[in-house]
């Protein structure tokens, strides 16, 4: 049974911050929502999570560490005890005791007595089965079938308290409830932001599978009113304040997840990434780092195009994966459209670019509406 540094595929001295790196990479590459209709993927992620939530905790890490180092030590051999038999002297005689007689054997119990004894026994037992005191029927309490989403509502959660969408709709938290219970969803308390704001989180999920599913995030006022500041119908990753989106079914086809080309540079770092501040969120901006990888990732498609199969969607679709990225960690059109002509240099480089532009807009205004962004000029 592989050790969870082997899970996580780093040595056993390795540093908090290798081993937050390795938990991110292969979370990223095992996410359910880009292996869908995969259960070794999913199984895989699962070992990733409880491997990381141990390891990054000092305490725990040093608990299995110990724990580790006792199985390693081999068990200690049995001290055998031999007799030590005592040296008679050369021509001395041994006159051993003599055994003592057997005992004689036990006499059988008579068959008319055995019968009497079990008779009497039948009896006995008859006569309190029909003449003894009848015990009391129990009274159970009736058990009532409660359906899987009618639990208790989170601490702190009143079903009158107003909820208000971004929408402007505006409804108690109990009528909002009760709409989504024909679908399975989790609530729960987490952290928002720099400052730790204790924020209500739900996720509605609408296939069994729970590959499919939306997210909500809800901020008290002080007044009672959940006000939203997060909705995504897609998969999501949290990383202390930083969010990464990743793409929906218009980028991702529904049959192979995110289809990334083997042998990228860089798999596994497209999507659109915010940031918590204290009542919403930012757009992240991109790292020279974080842009060397891009251009590497498209480097590495342009010298590809014409050697490869890119699988669903083609050629097209990997690049698509790659500008939305570009566009919303810098959030200017006109740069990712010349990025993208930098690098794409087919025939149908015009057509190509449309479809992008066409879906940085829907982006752009999904992300506008279902999320509180506090800096949203660039866009």
């Amino acid at each position: 049974m592989p050790t969870l540094y082997q899970v996580l595929g780093v040595p056993e001295n390795a540093t908090p911050a290798f081993i937050k790196t390795a938990f991110r990479k292969l979370s990223m590459q095992y996410h359910p929502d880009r292996n869908p209709g995969n259960p070794a993927a999913e199984a895989r992620f699962r070992e990733i999570l409880e491997a990381y939530r141990i390891l990054s905790e000092p305490d725990d890490r040093l608990r299995y560490d110990r724990q580790l180092a006792w199985s390693r030590v081999p068990p200690a051999p049995h001290a055998t005890q031999t007799k030590q038999t005592k040296q008679q002297p050369a021509g001395a005689y041994r006159n051993p005791a003599p055994p003592p007689p057997a005992a004689p054997p036990p006499r059988p119990m008579p068959l008319k007595f055995m019968g009497i004894v079990l008779g009497a026994l039948i009896l006995l037992f008859v006569g309190l089965y029909n003449f003894g005191p009848k015990p009391k029927a129990a009274n159970l309490p009736e058990i009532a079938y409660i359906p899987q989403n009618e639990v208790k509502l989170p601490k702190g959660v009143s079903p009158e308290q107003r909820v208000l969408f971004a929408n402007g709709d505006t409804v108690t938290y109990g009528e909002w409830r009760g709409s989504i219970s024909n679908h399975t969803f989790v609530e729960s308390w987490q952290s928002f932001g720099a400052y730790a704001t204790p924020a209500l989180s739900v996720t509605i999920y609408f296939t069994p599978d729970r590959h499919t599913y939306c997210d909500f995030v809800f901020l008290e006022d002080g007044k009672g009113t959940f006000r939203q500041v997060f909705r995504y119908h897609g998969g999501t990753y949290k990383n202390g304040t930083l969010i990464q989106l990743f793409f929906g079914r218009d980028v991702e086809p529904a049959s192979c997840g995110d289809c990334e080309a083997e042998g990228l540079p860089h798999p596994g770092i497209t999507g659109i990434f915010l940031r918590e501040l204290t009542e919403g969120y930012r757009f992240e901006n991109a790292s020279q780092r974080y842009e060397r990888k891009l251009r590497k990732n498209l480097e590495w498609l342009a010298a590809n195009a014409d050697t490869m199969d890119f699988g669903p969607g083609g050629l097209q679709r990997q690049f698509l994966r790659q500008m939305l990225t570009w566009h919303f960690l810098h959030r200017a059109e006109a740069s990712a459209e010349g990025v993208f002509r930098e690098y794409y240099t087919r025939p149908d480089v015009d057509k190509a670019w449309e479809e992008i532009a066409r879906l940085i807009k829907d982006y752009e205004n999904k992300i506008a509406f279902d999320i509180a962004l506090l800096q949203s000029k660039a866009i």
